[in-house]
């Protein structure tokens, strides 16, 4: 994996997809800045692996952006505490990408109603930055089991209808995209970009890269950050395969026939020169009840935190890897809870 990831024992002929051969792993999803949620899961891995009873840890996405007040956003030390435990557990913990780390990846905004996520984590990352967004750069986007199971954060999407885009998202490199946009903006064209934004957002070029991503002034190697990210998001052609792939609403967007037929493509292609994989489990959405839902025969959402509605009712997965699982339904009693 790129910038010496943590992943490299698991690795498969695909930077951005982690094979994982044997064990228990333990799977949680969607903390969102929740330090009470993260200790408690933290604390019940470390208990269940020194017992013999876990593996491997796998953190399946947005760990970071809290919604609520900004003193209980614990965000950034979550991630120094994932960054901690990496130098213990080695590939014994994999963390996967999901949509809240990317704008820390391309420096752009992320809102959703009225809460604009970006800003605290930019400025809370001080110090810490380069080796937060070296760690989010790194993160691969799937882990496949010999039992069959997939993990993912989001889900399922269109963005591999095509064979090319398989390679390209499975080799994805943020870093080309970023350095293509960056190469877009010649002395000429960066005024006339950064009046664009301003129109679009409402707000001076300088107003925003201080405000929301804590650049200090002009002189910061910052300061174009948000100009090429915006580029890069807004114009590079495989962009339109990674958004897709970290931001899908599943069925939500495609209805549940169609996304019935995306799962199965999207196990297909992950099958290749592998264990036919047959059963996704993801986050990303939440699950009114229960802490997890059956999205359809081969899907299995879970919601460890905050997409479990109460809060409360959030569940973890202890999956064997290697044991061989054919629908999504067989995983129900391995469910289990750190809030009882």
């Amino acid at each position: 994996m790129e910038h010496g990831s943590v992943m490299d024992a698991n690795k498969s002929a695909w930077q951005r997809v982690v094979d994982l051969e044997s064990g228990t792993a333990m799977i949680v999803t969607d903390l969102h800045g929740d330090w009470d949620a993260y200790r408690r899961y933290r604390d019940r891995f470390l208990e269940l692996h020194k017992y013999g009873r876990a593996d491997t840890l796998i953190l399946d996405g947005d760990l970071i952006h809290y919604s609520g007040p900004a003193v209980l956003d614990k965000s950034v030390e979550m991630i120094l505490d994932i960054l901690r435990l990496q130098e213990e557990l080695g590939g014994r913990l994999i963390y996967l990408l999901g949509n809240h780390e990317i704008p820390h990846i391309y420096s752009i905004t992320l809102s959703k109603g009225e809460d604009l996520f970006t800003p605290q984590f930019e400025r809370a990352m001080g110090e810490y930055r380069p080796q937060i967004t070296a760690l989010f750069d790194s993160l691969p986007f799937y882990v496949r089991t010999p039992g069959g199971v997939t993990i993912t954060h989001a889900g399922a999407s269109s963005a591999i209808s095509q064979p090319s885009a398989v390679e390209l998202l499975f080799n994805f490199s943020h870093q080309a995209v970023l350095q293509r946009a960056r190469k877009q903006i010649t002395p000429e064209a960066r005024p006339y970009l950064m009046r664009e934004m301003r129109q679009q957002y409402g707000f001076t070029y300088n107003q925003m890269a201080r405000e929301w991503f804590a650049v200090t002034g002009l002189d910061d190697p910052r300061y174009e950050d948000f100009l090429v990210g915006s580029l890069a998001v807004s114009s590079d052609p495989e962009m339109e395969i990674l958004w897709p792939a970290l931001f899908t609403r599943n069925e939500k967007e495609y209805g549940e026939y169609n996304y019935t037929l995306l799962v199965n493509n999207l196990l297909k292609v992950l099958s290749l020169d592998y264990h036919q994989q047959k059963v996704l489990i993801t986050g990303h959405i939440d699950c009114p009840q229960n802490g997890f839902k059956l999205v359809n025969r081969q899907q299995l959402r879970i919601a460890s935190a905050k997409h479990a509605i109460p809060r409360e009712a959030g569940k973890y997965l202890l999956l064997d890897v290697t044991k061989p699982i054919e629908t999504a339904e067989e995983l129900l009693p391995h469910m289990q809870s750190v809030f009882v």
